[in-house]
């Protein structure tokens, strides 16, 4: 067992350096509060979003307020098949040498989902260990969410680490965003240059990184990985080219609309397989997905969903040349819409859920009919506010704010 190698600080009396930058991201301030609560924190997100950077992190700031090192136990199944039981077993007996039942202790598990039958274990730790503060974290919704819902309600709150915002990305360049948004016409060319840099490199590790290393980081290090290792473990997927043919589509292709009767055919599977691989997909966190509005946000088609990289970033590293999609990409990842809406040749890209409509025409002159299907469905649902993201026109017509792209992101 590798305990001692896990958890260093119990020798050295804090956490290495080179594992906690200066630098944190904003839900480390959130999850703060929440350690002193009874309930288990559960941390989610794709790989290398700074999920174990954070857990780190977050063990260094319980030492620096006077918890007892030893009191801290560290393990991660993302390599290491060990058994929880005989883990706390051998910290109890070895490393503790106290009554783990009685003393207040920190166990923080990452990637849980890979341990056979955690919730039930966690529930059991939970239940009989009342001093104990669990901290756990997973790659994949499937696991953490909606079993863990069942097994552990009241018992479990949810957190999930996105990759960077650009608030985040660009306190990584060590840029200032207070400065910057009190002028924010002053730093406009600067803000676009960033803008650019942030459509390719949303994650901690590569944020100063060049070109040809982020491609290769992001399809072997983040894409390849959650397919081999992931999806593998979570849903036992023998076969990867299939899946392999679908991310390539939805990640050259942002914003695809998905015909499953039609590209089940196309890939050759049934549909049931091509609506489990896509669900798989966007439980790993790999992707996102946006029903068809249907007049209120408790009403949308299941049919005809919208699919698009969870961030630009991968349809860059796939080499799309649509920049329009991607810009596109990128407002869904900002305002994390659920909807866009379609009826027949009209459409509008996404639909907040406060029924706000949404458009991107990313061109250095928006037109009259640029606004015709916005209209009709303000005009149609009774919405009293619209919103148009532009590359740099700024004005508002009627009830439609127009806004640069280069803006609407400092917001």
């Amino acid at each position: 067992m590798k305990l001692e190698i896990l958890n260093h600080w119990w020798k050295e009396r804090r956490v290495r350096k080179e594992f906690i930058p200066e630098i944190k991201r904003n839900l480390f301030y959130e999850l703060i509060p929440y350690l002193n609560k009874k309930q288990i924190i559960s941390l989610v997100g794709l790989r290398r979003v700074g999920k174990t950077t954070m857990l780190y992190q977050l063990i260094q700031y319980l030492i620096e307020k006077g918890v007892d090192p030893f009191h801290i136990l560290y393990f991660s199944f993302d390599e290491e098949k060990e058994d929880l039981d005989e883990i706390l077993g051998y910290y109890e007996k070895e490393i503790l040498k106290k009554n783990l039942a009685k003393e207040r202790v920190f166990l923080f598990l990452d990637e849980i989902q890979k341990l056979e039958k955690w919730q039930d274990k966690l529930k059991f730790l939970y239940d009989t260990h009342p001093k104990m503060k669990i901290i756990i974290s997973g790659s994949a919704s499937i696991d953490l969410i909606f079993h863990g819902k069942e097994t552990l309600a009241g018992r479990i709150f949810y957190f999930y680490l996105d990759l960077l915002s650009f608030d985040e990305f660009l306190k990584f360049k060590n840029v200032s965003i207070e400065k910057i948004k009190k002028r924010p016409e002053l730093w406009r060319e600067e803000i676009e240059t960033l803008v650019r840099e942030y459509l390719e490199k949303p994650f901690p590790e590569i944020v100063n990184a060049s070109g040809i290393f982020v491609k290769k980081y992001l399809k072997e290090g983040i894409v390849d990985r959650v397919i081999i290792k992931d999806i593998k473990e979570l849903f036992e997927i023998r076969g990867f080219e299939v899946l392999e043919k679908l991310i390539k589509l939805i990640f050259l292709n942002p914003g695809l609309i998905m015909n499953l009767e039609q590209f089940s055919k196309e890939l050759g599977i049934s549909r049931q397989a091509l609506s489990n691989y896509l669900y798989y997909l966007e439980t790993t966190y790999l992707i996102r997905s946006a029903g068809n509005f249907r007049g209120s946000i408790r009403a949308s088609s299941r049919k005809l969903r919208k699919y698009y990289p969870v961030h630009p970033c991968f349809s860059l590293a796939f080499n799309c040349e649509d920049k329009g999609k991607f810009i596109e990409n990128l407002v869904l990842f900002l305002t994390k819409a659920k909807y866009y809406w379609r009826e027949k040749e009209k459409e509008v890209d996404f639909v907040l859920e406060n029924i706000t409509p949404v458009e991107v025409k990313f061109k250095k002159e928006i037109k009259r009919q640029d606004f015709k299907y916005l209209e009709y469905f303000m005009k149609k649902f009774k919405c009293k506010k619209a919103l148009m993201i532009s590359k740099n026109t700024e004005t508002k017509k009627g009830k439609i704010k127009i806004i640069p792209l280069w803006k609407f992101i400092l917001k």
